[in-house]
């Protein structure tokens, strides 16, 4: 009796501990929502508050009026889906042949993909920069998309995925004159999908908030992605806070309902890849 109750304690120890931390981890949201909804006036209190004093929807109408937000929306949204699902297209391929596949230099080449894992990204900038400027790719989406279409991490998370399932299936198809390409698509595919879909929502993710590359690659307007468009709220005597997090909020959005969606295979993409 005295060890149940005490597991309850533990239980209840525990609940309070994830509330407090999920609280924390939520009061800088919550701040981000209130001062988008806040007058002017409030953002030069010497007292701050979480409430505002008048909720001020206009400050998000403001957004659209300020900059061209539309715009920068839709080409985060054509830059993110195309990276992702090249990231994880190629990722899957390359993951495949590094785990089932033999051929001579496997190990090296994997070796040096693990090493590309060791290269700080903004050390590629100016190569990459070079490299677009003598394909004529500056200020394109071409330019935007496919320098950061590749991911060393998504091939070494994939490749831990796939060492995983049992070698028996591709022996089995391979008996069956199945070749490699269909055992990829039709039995390895289906049977990645957490860990494609986990994959899937990282890049998406990184995709989505990814700034240095944007910003050096672009130079018009037209071109800019939500990450440095929101950049331009940022004045440089005075910076209207409220409206700043408003377009901050509205970037946001679309990457709390991806979680929502993705936030399952995700947990369960990442435990299984035996990934800490």
């Amino acid at each position: 009796m005295s060890g149940a109750h005490g597991f309850r304690w533990s239980r209840l120890a525990l609940h309070l501990v994830l509330l407090t931390v999920g609280i924390l981890f939520m009061l800088p949201f919550a701040w981000s929502i209130s001062t988008s909804l806040k007058p002017m006036s409030d953002l030069f209190k010497v007292t701050p508050s979480l409430i505002p004093s008048e909720v001020r929807w206009e400050n998000y109408r403001d957004v659209f009026d300020s900059v061209p937000f539309l715009r920068f929306y839709l080409n985060s949204i054509i830059v993110t889906i195309a990276r992702t699902f090249g990231q994880v297209a190629i990722a899957a391929v390359a993951a495949f042949s590094f785990s089932q596949l033999r051929f001579p230099g496997r190990d090296l080449l994997f070796f040096i993909l693990l090493a590309g894992l060791m290269v700080p990204d903004q050390v590629l900038i100016v190569p990459r920069f070079v490299l677009m400027r003598e394909f004529g790719w500056l200020d394109t989406y071409q330019g935007l998309i496919i320098p950061l279409i590749f991911s060393s991490f998504g091939v070494f998370m994939l490749r831990q995925f796939m060492l995983g399932i049992p070698r028996d299936f591709f022996e089995a198809a391979t008996l069956e004159g199945a070749n490699p390409f269909r055992i990829f698509r039709d039995i390895y595919l289906p049977l990645a999908q957490p860990a494609l879909a986990a994959f899937g929502f990282l890049s998406l993710l990184a995709s989505w908030n990814e700034f240095l590359w944007a910003l050096t690659v672009t130079s018009s307007t037209d071109m800019r992605v939500l990450p440095v468009g929101i950049a331009l709220f940022q004045g440089q005597f005075f910076t209207n806070t409220a409206v700043l997090l408003a377009a901050a909020n509205m970037a946001t959005f679309p990457l709390l309902i991806a979680f929502l969606f993705f936030q399952k295979r995700l947990i369960e993409g990442v435990a299984l890849s035996g990934l800490k």
